[in-house]
């Protein structure tokens, strides 16, 4: 099948096309011309944008275990609706993604919206004592290792995980932070959390770990990657160990490029997150740390609860939410002090880059995966709206601008 996408703009930093208005044609999954002229269905696309596929490194589908908050089909409904040609999904499952049926079990689902990507347990049942068969989950299909997240707290694991991993090419993925510190905590610990009289969780939970995890892995070789950072000096410890040389990289959840903890104050447990939003400095600095390429990619960190889990008092709920679907809208308020073309390389190849995949552009002979957005576009997040089974969001019943209007994902078109 041909077709042809007219008037549409490019946004990709990699593409020839990068900022022009194009005539974009499409036969059998594959871009063969930027300077289309005919086809079998035609779509005129004038003002809005294109880019190449949006690849999420840290979503939670709960499948298996919890699928009455989310499972395989409305998470990749809910990751198209966002945008998300790919989404790798994170081990903390019920049971975990620890063996080799289990890897399949995610990779062998009939899916028609986006590619799964499988990041499998680092230790049995996520406990952190013994390692996982490895090499045998790798062969099966895993791209990456963590335990989700909970942090790989025991440095013996973490230094034999990294060396074990280190011939596979393939990244440990840690959420860093001490579970010591950070025990019985549900914010950022700071003058709000004084002032709300709530446990806070300091900025050292994740100090430490970053700290104690670069010098294991200035012994042990191999790639580290960490997730979801939140802390101005997280991002400056980064930045410090890849100017060393060593093969480390980190992604940011988008709403910690927006909210801080000044935003929890009328409790509302929907911005209850993990980790915590913290100060404006910190803000401020993981928006820096995406701007000067310290920080690799930008996550969803999509974590759907039940209405039982969030409909509580504040320290009773569960921290997570709901962010696929809004994620471009994200993108665009974050837009006002990162330029567009910068941010959606952090979510194109910014985490094909951390997890070696090869890369994707909007030229001739490449694979075609596209991501089609309105800037102008308003819309509400609600009840007919919404894609996922949960609505933990901060946004629920809010007017967003920006949005998705499809995805194509080779012969995959969710137009």
């Amino acid at each position: 099948m041909s077709l042809l996408l007219k008037n549409v703009l490019v946004l990709d930093l990699n593409s020839p096309a990068h900022n022009k208005q194009i005539d974009l044609l499409i036969e059998n999954g594959i871009i063969t011309s930027l300077k289309g002229k005919s086809a079998k269905k035609e779509i005129d696309l004038r003002g809005k944008t294109v880019s190449c596929g949006w690849f999420d490194l840290n979503a939670h589908f709960n499948d298996p275990g919890t699928e009455y908050r989310e499972d395989i089909r409305s998470g990749s409904a809910v990751a198209a609706a966002g945008g998300f040609t790919d989404v790798c999904l994170i081990p903390e499952t019920t049971p975990p993604i620890e063996s080799k049926s289990d890897v399949k079990y995610i990779l062998n689902r009939e899916n028609d919206l986006v590619d799964l990507h499988v990041n499998a347990a680092v230790s049995e049942g996520l406990a952190g004592e013994n390692l996982t068969e490895m090499l045998d989950l790798h062969q099966a299909g895993a791209v990456c290792f963590s335990d989700g997240d909970r942090p790989i707290w025991n440095a013996e694991l973490l230094l034999k995980a990294l060396q074990y991993t280190n011939d596979l090419g393939v990244p440990i993925i840690q959420n860093p932070r001490d579970l010591h510190i950070s025990a019985n905590t549900h914010m950022h610990e700071g003058k709000v959390s004084t002032n709300l009289g709530l446990r806070g969780e300091p900025s050292l939970t994740e100090e430490l770990a970053i700290q104690r995890d670069i010098e294991i892995l200035k012994y042990s070789g191999g790639k580290l990657h960490f997730s979801s950072i939140s802390t101005a000096k997280g991002v400056e410890l980064v930045k410090k160990a890849k100017k060393e040389g060593l093969a480390v990289t980190c992604d940011v959840g988008i709403h910690h490029l927006i909210f801080t903890d000044s935003s929890i104050g009328d409790f509302n447990t929907n911005y209850k997150s993990l980790p915590p939003y913290r100060t404006e400095k910190d803000r401020k600095s993981l928006v820096k740390g995406i701007k000067d390429g310290t920080i690799d990619a930008i996550s969803s960190n999509h974590r759907p609860y039940d209405l039982e889990s969030k409909q509580l008092e504040f320290d009773l709920a569960e921290a997570g939410n709901i962010s696929l679907q809004t994620f471009y809208s994200c993108l665009l308020m974050v837009s006002k002090e990162v330029p567009i073309d910068i941010l959606i390389d952090r979510v194109v190849n910014g985490p094909r880059r951390v997890l070696g995949i090869d890369l994707i552009k909007i030229d001739e002979g490449e694979k075609c995966k596209l991501t089609m957005v309105d800037p102008e576009e308003s819309w509400i997040l609600n009840g007919s709206t919404n894609q996922s089974k949960s609505h933990n969001s901060p946004f629920w019943e809010s007017e967003l601008k920006g949005k998705v209007i499809g995805t194509i994902n080779q012969k995959k078109i969710n137009i």
